[in-house]
């Protein structure tokens, strides 16, 4: 039986970085994935999402090339196409996170894995030891009972990516991340879309001011939005569904989208005999993402905390550093999240009413996109920039922009948070013109009330 320092379970953004810093110091690695290669992220997640998201970004540009003086006529979405470039774009990152595995001599073995004891994995096929097990086996589409997945009218996050068509019209229940994003693909490529949310308003995790601006701009494509509405059935016709809602009415659609959340990927792996700590499947970890066994770790979205790609791989790089005793930093408060949708919403640190919710004496001013020229130039004139400080220290503690470009310009806003920039020093750099990045450097000035191009 071989044996291994480290036994990585999923292949995802946190198993196979992971992997690699474990290979870096100096551990022998195996890998296992029932599934692809990349895992949810890269299969049926933020890759081919943003895929889609970029060929609606085109679309969108085509029918406003006319205010660019440029007129194009005859334009036609072949869906076949889009599906094939996504398709062929995943097929090449898998490729390479695969040949980037055997480079680093790390073994990827292709089964389902079951742990048998707290060194001792099965499959069908392969019995291995390891020193340590690391748990990376992610997450799936979360079913509401009574509503459960269809594939074919009832259908999950992944199953709208396997649309061999473009639906005439979806019912999107739940209007968070993955909710909004589909529904500003879909609208562009002219789906007629509805989205029913339960909370008061669209991104209910969002600061109220983005989640009203996005619901505004949603409206204005012809989105029909419920919010503080609940989805009481679904009821399959020869040609589609009915959604009944909570109001009383009855919303037909050839698709209902079920994005209310996400539940963990580890019914397979014999954790309840194991005596691994768990909630429903999200498994419990310390600080150092051990488990309640002390030498199988668990990290990324199995463990029910921050559900996001860049996240996972940063928590697999802490629990590795872990096993070898040396302390990974993570700082939750400093992780941007970024929302593609049209304009895009990208968000790091606090809003000001949890930093005041958090006892915190903040501020926070904004600057709209539209007072910039390269807005202006681009055509896109929707959003603005906010961000909040500490009124003590003129830290920034956070920032939530909606507009052009958003999930880029958010970096350099996730080194101010992360470092305790203040708002005055950031005044202080120089930001290329005509750059959408003025915006940053405006409305640090407003917090001293020093904006230039504010009236």
């Amino acid at each position: 039986m071989k044996r291994y320092d480290l036994a990585i379970i999923g292949s995802g953004p946190c198993g196979y970085v992971s992997a690699i810093r474990a290979g870096q110091l100096g551990m022998e690695v195996c890998v296992f994935e029932g599934g692809t290669t990349g895992g949810v992220c890269l299969n049926r997640g933020c890759i081919p999402t943003k895929v889609l998201s970029e060929s609606s970004s085109v679309l969108y540009g085509i029918e406003r090339s006319g205010e660019f003086g440029i007129d194009l006529k005859g334009c036609e979405i072949d869906f076949l196409r889009i599906r094939k470039r996504k398709d062929a774009i995943v097929k090449r990152l898998v490729h390479g996170v695969e040949m980037l595995l055997k480079a680093k001599k790390i073994e990827l073995i292709k089964e389902t894995a079951e742990i048998k004891g707290p060194g001792h994995i099965v499959t069908n096929k392969v019995e291995i030891e390891a020193n340590s097990i690391l748990i990376a086996s992610g997450s799936l589409p979360l079913e509401i009972q009574g509503m459960e997945f269809d594939g074919e009218y009832i259908i999950s996050s992944s199953d709208m990516l396997g649309l061999e068509k473009i639906p005439k019209s979806i019912v999107i229940i739940g209007g968070g991340v993955m909710g909004c994003e589909f529904a500003s693909i879909f609208s562009t490529f002219g789906s007629e879309i509805t989205m029913v949310e339960m909370m008061e308003h669209l991104l209910p995790n969002e600061d109220a001011e983005i989640a009203g601006k996005i619901e505004q701009i949603f409206k204005k494509k012809g989105i029909r939005i419920f919010t503080k509405t609940k989805v009481e059935k679904i009821d399959k016709t020869s040609d589609g569904v009915n959604v009944g809602l909570s109001n009383g009415e009855s919303v037909p659609g050839e698709k209902a989208l079920i994005a209310v959340g996400r539940a963990p990927n580890s019914r397979a792996l014999g954790l309840d005999a194991l005596g691994v700590e768990n909630n429903n499947g999200w498994i419990k970890v310390d600080r150092n993402f051990r488990t309640s066994i002390s030498n199988i770790y668990a990290a990324g979205d199995v463990t029910g905390g921050v559900l996001l790609a860049h996240v996972a791989s940063r928590e697999g790089i802490c629990a590795v550093e872990a096993m070898q005793d040396k302390e990974g930093v993570l700082d939750y408060n400093v992780v941007p999240n970024c929302i593609f949708t049209h304009p895009e919403i990208a968000t790091v640190g606090l809003s000001e009413k949890k930093a005041k919710d958090n006892g915190l004496d903040a501020r926070s001013r904004k600057f709209l996109f539209s007072a910039l020229g390269k807005a202006h130039i681009l055509g896109e004139l929707d959003g603005f920039v906010k961000i909040v400080v500490d009124n003590a220290s003129d830290k920034i503690l956070g920032a939530q922009i909606i507009g052009p470009h958003a999930t880029e310009l958010i970096a350099e806003l996730t080194v101010c948070v992360q470092f305790g920039i203040t708002s005055e020093k950031l005044a202080g750099v120089i930001h290329a013109h005509p750059t959408l990045s003025e915006v940053i450097q405006e409305a640090s000035e407003a917090l001293h009330n020093r904006a230039i191009h504010a009236l």
